[in-house]
């Protein structure tokens, strides 16, 4: 293995209780449906890491979906991981994916955020009709 394999990887195995799951890069295939799901918490995944209990408290449906989208199983499989078991594979379904989460998604965060800045600069409040 190269050290950019290593840096980069391009899959990863991961032992769960019931099996062994092979997490890869997002096809395009599942790109629509994957991005469809991510949408709703993608203000909740950024560069100051991923509080995994409030987005699942607040995501878990999206989330789950996302991660059966992307280990190609179907929900229901998901459904019925152990909790940790669903966190390691939501992580690694995001450390695989890194390449298109810093291309495609941070930047699209960014954007988001410089928006909400302009729309709203600081110390300023909306003002009362």
């Amino acid at each position: 293995m190269s050290e950019l394999d290593k840096l980069l990887p391009t899959e990863i195995e991961v032992e769960l209780s019931r099996e062994t799951i092979v997490i890869r890069p997002l096809r395009v295939g599942q790109m629509p449906a994957f991005l469809r799901v991510l949408a709703p918490m993608m203000k909740d995944i950024g560069s100051e890491g991923i509080d995994w209990l409030s987005l699942f408290g607040e995501r878990g449906e999206d989330l789950l979906s996302a991660i059966a989208i992307a280990i190609n199983k179907p929900r229901k499989w998901v459904d019925d991981l152990a909790a940790d078991e669903a966190i390691l594979l939501a992580a690694k379904v995001i450390e695989v994916n890194a390449d298109f989460f810093t291309r495609t998604v941070m930047p699209k965060l960014g954007k988001l955020f410089d928006q909400i800045n302009l729309d709203n600069p600081a110390g300023s409040t909306p003002s009362k009709p």
